[in-house]
């Protein structure tokens, strides 16, 4: 078995991910209509990530864990558990709990890093 993912970072959800987007485009190209209404269902069931949605924000920007989450392609509750584990800090604005862009997505940055070096045997560090 060829394991040569030309990913190494990447999670098994990642690859899911990157081939289901794969499938998606020659679905688009073949069948719109299709395609669309597949995504809608998607969407309906919370797998926005189907949606072709450019994401902006700046690294000092303060998101709520949602936010967050949807930048780091994780749920809510992983992004709490960073904070509590104090892999990311937590600001407290207006009585409601924030996280910091670049802290989300530098923690994701150090996440694949890890990934990609402990698949390809490349010292952590």
């Amino acid at each position: 078995m060829n394991n040569m993912w030309p990913w190494p970072a990447d999670t098994q959800l990642d690859i899911a991910r990157r081939l289901l987007q794969s499938y998606r485009s020659a679905l688009m190209a073949l069948k719109p209509e299709t395609c669309r209404q597949l995504d809608a269902a998607a969407i309906r069931f919370g797998q926005g990530w189907v949606e072709e949605k450019t994401e902006t924000a700046n690294d000092e920007d303060f998101v709520q864990a949602t936010e967050a989450a949807d930048l780091a392609g994780v749920t809510p509750a992983v992004i709490r558990q960073w904070a509590s584990r104090g892999y990311i800090p937590r600001h407290h604005i207006s009585g409601r709990t924030h996280y910091r862009v670049g802290d989300v997505l530098a923690h994701v940055e150090h996440c694949r890093e890890a990934r990609k070096n402990r698949r390809t045997g490349q010292p952590t560090m």
